[in-house]
């Protein structure tokens, strides 16, 4: 055995280990007994695998992933699998958030947003707390009243809520906190200019409840 040789695990017992598929076209496989407690051993079959991605990414659009005896197309965010199997199509792009915690991002992050893109996320959080948005990453198109391509974020469940923010340039925004348990957003861009987008994670405020009135 070379000393590169990955060692895929060191079983014992009586649980049966998963299956353990090959990094290349060989394995070997090493059985130590000593001289005390026998028992019944174990029996494997073996049989080769082929890695249908190796070749024109199995056919896929975006990423390949090979699985035992077959493989399975998959998309990047803002995107999903058509109906063939292989190629990707863009997601639609309104969304409803029924989670106290979670993550946002702009279509197609972390590479740049497509061109003339509406999207739109309802953002509901456990009743009696608030939502709070925490940018993680952010590039946008930059311009002085955020005219071009921008994110907007509304204190409640739609756009007519109060405004708490319209987002644009490459400075990462401060937190965003509702004042109930609701927050919408609008990720707006236009025919030109496109950059990396933006990726926010959600939390209740630290689990503080509001206040009952």
């Amino acid at each position: 055995m070379s000393p590169d040789s990955k060692l895929h695990g060191k079983f014992c017992g009586t649980d049966v280990p998963d299956v353990i598929t090959s990094v290349f076209n060989n394995i070997r496989i090493e059985f130590k007994s000593d001289n005390t407690v026998s028992k019944k051993g174990f029996k494997a079959h073996f049989f080769s695998d082929k890695d249908e991605c190796s070749k024109n990414n199995g056919g896929c659009q975006h990423d390949c992933i090979n699985t035992v005896g077959s493989y399975v197309c998959q998309c990047r965010h803002g995107f999903i699998l058509h109906g063939n199997k292989h190629d990707c199509k863009e997601a639609e792009c309104e969304h409803k958030v029924h989670s106290p915690s979670g993550t946002v991002s702009s279509p197609n992050w972390p590479d740049k947003y497509p061109s003339r893109k509406e999207c739109t996320w309802a953002i509901t959080s456990t009743p009696g707390h608030r939502v709070k948005l925490l940018f993680s990453d952010f590039e946008i198109e930059q311009h002085q009243e955020c005219a071009y391509d921008h994110l907007e974020a509304f204190d409640g469940d739609s756009d007519s809520a109060a405004i708490l923010g319209r987002l644009c340039g490459s400075q990462t925004p401060d937190p965003l906190v509702s004042t109930g348990n609701k927050m919408y957003l609008r990720f707006i861009s236009d025919a030109s200019v496109q950059r990396k987008g933006f990726q926010a994670t959600l939390h209740r405020n630290g689990g503080t409840k509001l206040a009952c009135m």
